[in-house]
């Protein structure tokens, strides 16, 4: 069996929980950071996950590891520093469910990891690499990332990347751009939400837009999300729309993450061949639209991503 190896941010998300008697808000700390989300939806859909990075050994690091533990994932390079607080993420709720963030890290523990043996000794027993751009806005983050990018590299694993664009957490957008392009010249699989790839190339429409980066990149599969309106794929110079399902959406967070997570699951399950059809591309993203929506229909991002007898059951609800 097929097993995949995360690296970068593990955080609380403090979300909206109404109010208080006296009307003042009530928050939720719930466990997040978008490479621990693909690791926890992956590890919940049946493969093998391992998260690597850092966190403050402080009552959030500690809350965040046992959750990586209660759900089964390998936390063996998950880092605990005594130097550096935990992140936190301050997420704001739209009526619709979207959602947009604010954060506390800096110089928190996530942003100060360095190189560290544990590492590459994940990363060698992994068969798939995953990455965000938010470890790569600042350092010693950044270099790590990279550098945990090559190594994966020239041990031909196999790299997913997803940027999750976080335009709060940089500085200069130019060099949010110049990371993430530096990310594309390395992965071999890439999710991009509609609003990134516009970002990245400057072009609205989306089949053309997948047409540039691809000329530009070695990306091998190429995987766009439009929230309700489901994704697209863009493989071997064919570009192909693949819709979602109509559900209540109470919170967005960890939709993306769901549903790479979900793609990714299939994908490694069936091979991780790097030639697809245009039908197994349609199934592994219906099947990602699948768990993409169910993330939505609860609160926070690790406590809502599917199992794999919730995606079935959903399947056959909503395809009939």
């Amino acid at each position: 069996m097929a097993k995949f190896c995360a690296f970068g941010e593990l955080l609380c998300d403090v979300t909206p929980y109404g109010k208080s008697d006296r009307g003042f808000p009530i928050y939720e700390f719930n466990p997040g950071g978008a490479p621990a989300n693909v690791a926890v939806a992956i590890r919940n859909l049946g493969i093998e996950a391992s998260f690597m990075g850092q966190v403050g050994n402080d009552h959030f690091g500690q809350f965040l590891s046992n959750t990586l533990v209660s759900k089964q994932v390998d936390v063996e390079a998950l880092l605990m520093s005594d130097a550096y607080p935990t992140s936190l993420a301050i997420v704001s709720n739209k009526a619709d469910g979207d959602r947009s963030f604010s954060f506390y890290r800096k110089h928190n523990a996530d942003v100060m990891v360095e190189l560290h043996d544990s590492f590459k000794k994940k990363i060698k027993e992994a068969d798939v690499f995953h990455v965000g751009s938010v470890s790569m806005s600042d350092e010693p983050s950044r270099s790590t990332t990279f550098s945990l990018m090559k190594y994966a590299k020239k041990h031909d694993k196999l790299i997913t990347f997803d940027p999750n664009l976080r335009v709060l957490l940089w500085d200069d957008l130019n060099d949010a751009k110049r990371q993430i392009e530096k990310g594309l010249q390395l992965a071999d699989v890439v999710k991009l939400s509609e609003e990134e790839l516009f970002f990245l190339t400057d072009i609205k429409d989306a089949h053309e837009a997948c047409m540039m980066l691809m000329g530009i990149y070695d990306i091998q599969i190429l995987l766009i999300t439009f929230g309700a309106e489901g994704c697209a794929s863009f493989h071997q110079d064919t570009y192909q729309h693949i819709p979602s399902f109509n559900v209540n959406a109470i919170d967005t967070t960890g939709a993306g993450d769901g549903f790479f997570g979900g793609f990714l699951s299939q994908w490694m399950k069936n091979g991780m061949k790097m030639k697809l059809t245009s039908r197994e591309l349609a199934l592994y993203c219906q099947y990602a639209n699948a768990c993409g929506a169910i993330a939505t229909t609860q609160k926070g991002a690790i406590g809502s991503l599917a199992s794999e007898e919730g995606v079935h059951k959903f399947l056959e609800v909503h395809n009939g």
